[in-house]
């Protein structure tokens, strides 16, 4: 068992608090608690202490909230993930600590602007959404923040919010398990963030809990506003961490 310390239990309120934004929205587990974990860990042991999380958390909830899935979506979504899932890798493998920090800041912070700049509605194709895939896969085994392309797509296609939840939660859940795969064949050691998430994950479950307890008292605007205010903090978070 890991020595309980002022940064342990930091990493218990970041576990709680982001899992239960994730269990409201559908995504706010990397996306909160990555930049905030940047301030307990090392940014490579981040991205695999989320991977582990994040792929018990979200096959659990994701069992929970099946009959809302949009699985053809999800599929099409999940092919284009595959393909850049080991581009993802190659960028987590090389790239210097501060350098990845950088890039989770600027890719979130373009992806923010891009949202508001473009006020249409988008009309979902599944190249389109193959494309948000792979995007999103790079992300992924990159950052473990694999959210962005794929919320503000959904987002801009005008999902409503039970659907883009559930379907957000099953994506992950698949893509979790795949990084994983990937990271293993690349000989990625997981035994410190294994012993850190045996030690996060029943916080997690509560946050998990409390989340779902909020989310039918959640409007579809301010679930929109959540959304919002998460990538800006996560954003300017990261880049300010990072200079």
């Amino acid at each position: 068992m890991p020595e309980v310390t002022s940064d342990l239990i930091l990493a218990i309120l970041i576990g709680f608090g982001s899992t239960m934004v994730q269990s409201l929205t559908g995504f706010g587990l990397s996306i909160v608690s990555t930049p905030l974990f940047l301030m307990v860990y090392d940014p490579k042991q981040v991205v695999l202490i989320l991977q582990l999380i994040c792929v018990v958390i979200n096959i659990f909830f994701a069992l929970a909230l099946y009959k809302n899935i949009d699985k053809h979506f999800l599929w099409v979504l999940f092919i284009g993930s595959i393909i850049g899932q080991p581009v993802g890798l190659l960028i987590f493998q090389i790239a210097p600590n501060d350098t990845l920090k950088l890039f989770v800041g600027l890719t979130i912070l373009v992806f923010l602007i891009i949202s508001n700049l473009n006020h249409k509605v988008i009309k979902e194709t599944d190249k389109k959404t193959a494309v948000t895939g792979f995007l999103s896969g790079i992300l992924t085994t990159a950052t473990s923040m694999g959210g962005p392309p794929l919320i503000l797509y959904l987002a801009n296609a005008k999902r409503d919010k039970v659907s883009m939840r559930a379907t957000c939660i099953a994506y992950f859940a698949i893509t979790n398990v795949s990084a994983i795969a990937i990271f293993l064949m690349g000989n990625t050691d997981f035994s410190f963030a294994f012993e850190q998430t045996i030690y996060l994950l029943p916080f997690c479950f509560v946050g998990l809990w409390l989340g779902n307890k909020l989310f039918p008292y959640l409007s579809q605007k301010m679930f929109n506003r959540i959304i919002f205010i998460m990538l800006l903090f996560s954003s300017l978070y990261t880049l300010y961490s990072a200079i």
